[in-house]
This record gives structure tokens, sequence and C-alpha cells, in this order.
């Protein structure tokens, strides 16, 4: 923890360099939380401050903010952003360590309009792989945000004349991507796809889903092999059409395209354009449909040099959308996922978390209780299936 601290205190006496001096910079993105709609059962919040511990995946000597609104409900103001050391191991607690403020064209407030992202201007300090940051906004307007899955810490405190009460909150962050300037930046994974991406019922504060796992992996590699992990996780998120956000094939270039120095795309999804459909006829998601639905996905990333990884679905025979049916689907797609080239290479997700004695379920210690959304310890296991070697950079 003091090593962190040391590295944020330099944030206060640390000046923004001019525009020139940045334009040979190589950027990266070093973490993601992709915007989703919130529902008109969301509560909102009043004007106030939200606070986000953020796990750093890539080292650098500057960082950068994007606040997105594109699928709120309504324009947002933004009235100050600052970052600062947290003061313990867990928590957005961050006591007297120094508070450093965001600008935003040199300004210290900005407007977010509905359907519109924000960038703030280079926080220019030293961060390392692995370092907690918390990031705390505060909007003079009300909120509406989104829910969100339940391991991620934040926490929320209405504007007040006195000193601000903090309370967890589990709402989808404001803050969609985190980039850091490196010196070397072989790789950048974006991990795509849906709640089981996001990591919908991983309490872990420390490891967010399967991709944190990824990350906690890379970072063990040297710097010249060592990819950062961005999780751009949606929960009810689908391939084909609208659920839970936009479709799949509409927010990459949101989610992906706008994520820089991204090389690879780990994509897993498509359990909830199956469970969605129906088990026969017009509204039936056949195999065909999902498969096309992958090219389109992979053409649009070769267009952009981005290799994309194709994960198998994970089991999911006894949640409540599914059916035997539905579940020949699912199976169908995974063989040709495995054998049909779609993708630049696999991962299978399912074969690290299916039950040997029962294939179509999950491991009863990976199940917790939903049988469609693996607990913290079947998403280590999917961040460990992931074969480092389909990662290299790019040459």
């Amino acid at each position: 923890m003091m090593r962190n601290l040391t590295y944020l205190a330099a944030l206060c006496g640390a000046a923004l360099l001019t525009t020139p001096a940045l334009a040979a910079a190589t950027w990266a993105g070093a973490w993601g939380y992709a915007p989703a709609d919130s529902g008109a059962g969301e509560p909102v919040q009043p004007a106030g401050t939200y606070r986000y511990r953020v796990r750093l995946t890539q080292a650098g000597d500057a960082m950068q903010l994007t606040f997105s609104n594109a699928e709120g409900d309504r324009p947002l103001a933004i009235a100050a952003v600052s970052i600062a050391s947290p003061s313990g191991p867990v928590g957005t607690e961050v006591g007297a360590n120094p508070v450093h403020p965001i600008r935003f064209s040199g300004q210290p407030a900005a407007a977010l309009p509905k359907g519109h992202t924000v960038v703030s201007d280079p926080i220019i300090a030293p961060f390392h792989d692995g370092q907690d940051v918390i990031v705390s906004v505060t909007f003079s307007t009300p909120t509406r945000p989104a829910r969100t899955n339940l391991g991620l810490e934040m926490a929320f405190a209405p504007i007040s004349t006195g000193t601000p009460v903090f309370a967890p909150i589990q709402a989808r962050s404001y803050l969609s991507l985190v980039s850091v300037r490196a010196a070397q930046a072989p790789c950048t994974v974006v991990a795509f796809g849906d709640s089981i991406t996001d990591g919908f019922l991983g309490l872990s504060p420390q490891t967010r889903g399967w991709p944190g796992r990824l990350a906690e992996r890379m970072a063990a590699l040297p710097p010249s092999r060592r990819c950062s992990v961005v999780n751009m996780g949606v929960s009810g998120n689908r391939v084909l059409r609208e659920g839970r956000g936009v479709s799949a094939l509409d927010r990459f270039w949101r989610d992906v395209a706008s994520v820089p120095n991204v090389t690879h795309v780990i994509f897993l999804e498509g359990i909830n354009d199956i469970g969605a459909g129906a088990n026969e006829g017009a509204d039936a998601v056949k195999p065909d449909d999902l498969i096309r639905g992958y090219r389109q996905f992979v053409t649009r990333a070769h267009a952009l040099g981005i290799k994309v990884i194709g994960g198998t679905m994970t089991p999911a025979m006894h949640a409540g959308y599914m059916s035997p049916v539905k579940d020949q689907t699912r199976m169908a797609v995974n063989a040709a996922i495995r054998n049909d080239r779609i993708f630049d290479g696999v991962v299978d997700f399912e074969a690290a978390v299916r039950n040997p004695a029962v294939p179509t379920d999950l491991r009863p210690e990976f199940d917790p209780g939903d049988h469609l959304h693996p607990n913290d310890a079947g998403l280590r296991a999917m961040g460990d299936a992931v074969n480092l070697t389909l990662l290299a950079p790019v040459k």
C-alpha cells in the first residue's frame, strides 16, 4: 500500500504536459466498464459524488479517464473529478492521502449529454500495473445509473453542506475507460461479453470476473509479453439484437474500437440470445444465426487489425430461461467455435467449468445457485483457461 501512496503522492506536484509532448505517446487501455442502460425501475440518485476503486492493468507515466452517458436517460453535469490512493487494502476511503483534481480541456467541470462521452486531460504521474486508484466524480445533476455486478467496490455520497458520508452502492460506473500512457505497451486485450464476462455474481473486490484473473496472470509475465486487460462485459447483452444495451455488433465501435492500443478481443457471448429466444419458430435463435453474428464481429475487428479469440459458452441447462432444445443450440454453436475457424483462436471456457458427471451443468463448486453465472472460483478457473500464447503481441 505504501508503494501506491508514493506513486499517487507525486500527483500533487505533477504538471500537465503540453500537447506536442504527448503526440508521440503510446496509450493503452488499462481498465474498463462498458456502459449499459438503466431500467425505469432503477432508483434516481440525487446530485452527489461516486467513488470507484479501479485496479490498473498497465504501467505508465500518465493516465486519462473517460466518462460515458452513452445509454443514460438524461443529460448529466460533472462538477468535479479527482483521483487519490486508497487508504486501505479494500474499500473506497482515501483518508488523508493527497487528492489530485482532474480537468477537462483545462476546466474542472464538464457537460455529459445523453448519449455522449467526455475524456479528461492527461494526469502526469507514474502508475504501476496492479495499482488501485480511487476515482471520485461529482455530479451536480441527479443520476440514474444502471445496476451492476456485486463485487466492484464503489460508494456514493449526496452533496451536503457538511462532510460527505459515503455509503457502498451497487450501480454501474459512469467511468467507462481508464487509459495509461506506457513506455512499453505490447498488447491490449478487451474482454468482451455479457454478465459472465462482467463478473455478475463474482464477490471478490480484488479480482473482477475472469478478466481480472487473466490480468493477474498477465502481471506475472515480463513487460515485453504483458498485455493490459479491459473488461467490457455487459450483463444481459446479446449478439444479434438489443438486450441489455445495444447489441454486441453495434457496441463494437464504442467498447472495442475506442480502446487505445487494442490488439486482441476475447469474445464470449450468445447465451442470452439463445435463452431469450423461443424453443422453435421465428423467435428461436438457430446456430447459424449466432455464427453469422460472430463472423460479422470478426469482420469488424479484422478491418482494424484486431485479433478475436472466441470463447465457448459455459453450461446453463438449468438456468431459468434455458431448455433442452436451447441447450442443443448452445452445444452446436460451441462445436462450431471449436472446429469452424470462426475466430483467430479459441478459449474453451465450457470445458473449464462444466460438471464432468453432468456436462450440461456447471461444476457444483462453481454454481452459486442460479445455474448460469459462475462464482468467484469458477471465474478464476475461466481466467486460468486462457492460453496466454494466444495473446502474443501483434507483430
